[in-house]
């Protein structure tokens, strides 16, 4: 058995269980009994505090950022549980905006080592029972927590929710939660609680009817931010049904549906979690996005990155770029295997100035993967200087996978 004397014998431990990031769905759990067995023996954390359930193709992680800072604005005491962790694997538990400390994970490993032991979980299992566990420890007055992957059978399934958000749906994942929308839509609907709200983002169509028919059948009331006419200009954000405006700091239009779900979540929960307006509109305006989403990598260059591994991310993200400059921006992407799809390659191959990095990893596309579709140059640990020197004053979008942005923050800092 571990006896955890330290942190680095935690973080040894973590080391050695196989993470999606590398093994895509062979590293993951997609039933829900072994993480309810081990809650229980544990004491069952996650009954222990109000929560905001999220899940969605894309939009979700801004979504769980923005609430965090709404609530932790109103005075609330928040806790945030989000994946995956760009650098440090603590990112992704923060109490009141501030991630947590070893000593905290340390107690955890420490005290459940024999429950550890006797109840198998995947990395991400061990990730979210950790999160519910610090929240309960600390006593949030409110939990904003981001499924992992889907939703009915995501591991943070297993919480009572005062409320559910679903953000959109697209075509990701198709070997684990179904090939067409629907059949995702389903999957990410089995979020929504009985009798307890839930806020639908940038959703229409048979989509949109695929959910209210699983909310009808949990008698869960269903809030539609379409219904709101959200808008969105050079980051001016405006609600056109509720005549509400506010300068925001973000540039993707696509962010409308982000703000307008907190917005109307907030709204919604307003008898239990009161947020007086001008919080809100506050957090709107000095917020200033999540690291990897459309992030401005050097003020005195136009380099940005933005995870974008799906068709729908990657066309919102080429859209803003190319709002940004007069020329066509140079695009250096790194992509998973199981996110080649040919919508993606349809939208990469119309593109002039295209690079690609081989992220050195089980699920990494290789080179060779790419070159079967389309033309590509390669940008690696030998060329990526003088390619990078050469475009200093262009603009450039590092894009794709989400674990291809440390290496992307190492490289401009070497440049």
């Amino acid at each position: 058995m571990n006896t955890f004397n330290n942190i680095n014998e935690v973080w040894e431990y973590l080391d050695k269980i196989p993470k999606f990031q590398d093994k895509g769905a062979s590293a993951s759990s997609f039933e829900l009994g072994h993480i309810t067995k081990f809650c229980k023996s544990i004491g069952d954390p996650q009954n222990s505090f109000p929560s905001i359930h999220v899940a969605g193709t894309n939009g979700k992680g801004t979504t769980c950022h923005l609430l965090e800072a709404v609530y932790r604005k109103a005075g609330y005491r928040t806790g945030l549980f989000t994946s995956p962790h760009l650098f440090r694997y603590h990112e992704r538990f923060r109490i009141n905006g501030e991630e947590v400390q070893d000593e905290l994970t340390l107690k955890f490993f420490q005290s459940y080592s024999k429950e550890l032991e006797e109840v198998p979980l995947t990395y991400f299992e061990i990730s979210t029972a950790l999160a519910f566990w610090i929240f309960a420890k600390v006593e949030v007055d409110i939990a904003i927590i981001e499924t992992g992957l889907g939703g009915r059978l995501d591991s943070t399934n297993i919480i009572h929710s005062e409320l559910s958000i679903i953000t959109s749906i697209g075509l990701d994942h198709q070997d684990i939660l179904g090939a067409t929308e629907a059949e995702i839509a389903k999957e990410k609907a089995g979020i929504i609680k009985s009798e307890k709200p839930v806020i639908l983002g940038n959703i229409s169509g048979e989509i949109e009817h695929v959910i209210d028919r699983i909310a009808e059948n949990q008698n869960a009331k269903v809030f539609k931010v379409r219904e709101l006419i959200p808008e969105f200009y050079k980051g001016l954000f405006s609600l056109k049904n509720e005549s509400l405006s506010v300068q925001t700091q973000l540039a993707e239009e696509v962010n409308k549906w982000n703000f307008a779900a907190v917005y109307k979540t907030v709204k919604v929960l307003g008898d239990k979690f009161p947020v007086v307006e001008n919080d809100l509109l506050g957090v709107f305006e000095k917020f200033k996005g999540v690291p990897a989403r459309f992030e401005k990598l050097d003020k005195n260059k136009k380099w940005y990155f933005s995870g974008a591994h799906n068709a729908q991310a990657l066309t919102s993200t080429l859209k803003t770029i190319d709002g940004l400059g007069e020329e066509e921006a140079i695009l250096i992407f790194s992509i998973m295997k199981d996110k080649l799809a040919t919508e993606i390659f349809e939208i990469i191959k119309k593109r002039r100035s295209k690079f690609f990095h081989e992220l050195h990893t089980e699920r990494g596309a290789t080179l060779e993967d790419i070159e079967q579709s389309i033309s590509v140059k390669s940008i690696d640990e030998n060329n990526f200087k003088s390619i990078l020197k050469e475009f200093e004053t262009s603009l450039v979008i590092f894009t794709g996978s989400f674990y291809f942005y440390s290496t992307v923050k190492r490289w401009v800092s070497n440049c």
